[in-house]
């Protein structure tokens, strides 16, 4: 069973007493609260401790399912549209104003998804601060487990944090629960974003361990294979190549294999296989349970939303006969868009999940893929292929072998290993538009590699102001000028 049914089960005890903690003011109380308990009387022992950091998880479940405007702003939609892989999509032209800013680069500072993506993830930071800042000072019989929890607390801050900056360039950072007059924090450079992710990182992948070595309850959890991963990615986003030769060959010491089937990794039973570093689990039929990815992106014949359609520059990128393609598109007739949708995030028939059946925006059962070893394997071919091309080489053809799997071998056949300089640079770009397409990478990678402004202009794309987003308008006006917009917004 999956670890996120007992995720739910705590967020529903444990994340309304942190809320009541927050919010209760006992000074003007003398009565013994009841009920619920307040921060004086929380973070008392391991099962309050395991609560927290349970209730840690809740914003990333908020960012890829249970908030509306949130969901829209997952790298998976919000992060696809507008790039030279797909377009809106939608009902019509102007179906969904904050998306079509998107398709269009004409991103407002009052856009609902900003300013979700601004609110969700610091909410998601408050939550690990406070497991971060209390449960030091809770007593564990079992110490390794305290260690554990406070590690997966760094991650999922990190993983917030690297979700903000991605987005907005430097940001506050908040590495404690804040009190009355403390709340008006300025931005931190882009740099020192980074370096704090990094830290976080760091801890993580020092205390974690490996879910290869533990048994099934532990699975949905953050563990140390998803830190190595998550740093390699952190690391890639800034070009520090020689550092993700490192934490690659501690990633790959741990003994993750990529799963024989790429058809299979997209399908409930490609869940948590042996390729898979980190997903954000989802279960179906309960809205609060579910992701509302596949409900934005199943076409509007299938009760979905119709959004993030592929064009045909990323139809046309993959090769004659590989499988990839339709394991990651299919085409279905509408009456706007180009009517290739994402196989990836679809429910049936173009899927073996189940189309949920209650109603809701948010109850899908598809697990959202965060952090594959397929990614870890082209990031670390990036890293070295210039400094040692012929192991770069080997790990882009161990993508590619899966890619083809019982075909022959002149389907998605493997790189030569002569192959050098810019073209070899080019064949791992390659790959990674198409092994990873639909998954949110794309416009991270053309920003990172100085690609965007070339490939993107035709778009609208602005070089020097879209490579991130404003700042939400709100949140300006409430710091009263402490915070200040990104240029150009």
């Amino acid at each position: 069973m999956k670890i996120y049914n007992n995720i739910q089960r705590y967020i529903k005890y444990g994340l309304p007493a942190i809320m009541i903690a927050i919010v209760s003011c006992t000074d003007e109380l003398d009565s013994e609260a009841y009920g619920e308990p307040v921060l004086e009387n929380f973070y008392t022992n391991p099962v309050q401790a395991e609560q927290a950091l349970v209730a840690s998880y809740s914003s990333m479940s908020e960012i890829a399912g249970s908030n509306f405007w949130g969901t829209m702003g997952n790298d998976v939609i919000f992060g696809e549209i507008g790039t030279d892989d797909f377009i809106k999509g939608g009902r019509t032209a102007e179906n969904n104003t904050p998306l079509l800013e998107r398709d269009t680069w004409t991103i407002s500072t009052s856009s609902q998804i900003i300013e979700q993506m601004w609110k969700v993830n610091y909410k998601g930071i408050l939550f690990t601060n406070l497991v971060i800042e209390n449960v030091p000072n809770i007593d564990f019989d079992d110490e390794e487990r305290k260690k554990e929890i406070l590690a997966e607390a760094h991650f999922l801050r990190a993983f917030y944090y690297f979700d903000l900056v991605n987005s907005f360039g430097g940001v506050p950072i908040i590495d404690k629960p804040l009190s009355i007059g403390e709340f008006n924090v300025p931005r931190s450079t882009k740099e020192e974003s980074y370096t704090f992710i990094e830290d976080d990182l760091k801890i993580a992948i020092a205390d974690l361990p490996s879910r290869l070595n533990r048994d099934a309850n532990y699975t949905g959890r953050a563990d140390k294979g998803a830190a190595l991963g998550m740093m390699m990615r952190v690391l890639l986003y800034q070009n520090k190549m020689a550092q993700i030769e490192t934490y690659g060959n501690q990633l790959f010491a741990l003994g993750f294999q990529l799963t024989p089937d790429y058809t299979t990794i997209f399908q409930p039973e490609g869940e948590w296989n042996s390729g898979s570093l980190f997903e954000i689990n989802f279960s179906s039929d309960a809205s609060i349970l579910g992701t509302g990815i596949p409900r934005r992106v199943n076409p509007n014949s299938n009760k979905g939303g119709g959004f993030v359609q592929a064009r045909e520059d990323l139809r046309n990128e993959y090769e004659e006969n590989d499988p990839r393609f339709d394991a990651t598109l299919f085409f279905k007739d509408a009456n706007y868009g180009t009517d290739w949708y994402v196989r990836k995030y679809s429910w049936a028939p173009y899927s073996n999940y189940e189309l949920p059946a209650i109603g809701g925006n948010n109850n899908s059962a598809n697990n959202i893929r965060i952090i594959r070893l397929s990614d870890a394997y082209l990031m670390y071919a990036e890293a070295i292929y210039n400094s040692d091309p012929t192991t770069a080489i080997e790990y882009v053809n161990k993508v590619r072998t899966r890619a083809r799997g019982t075909a022959a071998a002149t389907v998605v056949p493997d790189l030569p290993n002569s192959l050098t300089g810019q073209d070899l640079l080019d064949a791992i770009y390659h790959e990674r538009r198409v092994e990873l397409a639909g998954e949110g990478f794309r416009f991270h990678d053309l920003v990172r590699t100085d690609r965007a402004g070339a490939l993107l202009s035709p778009y609208g794309f602005t070089q020097g102001t879209n490579e991130i987003m404003p700042l939400p308008i709100n949140e300006i006006t409430l710091s009263n000028g402490v915070l200040t917009q990104n240029p150009n917004y």
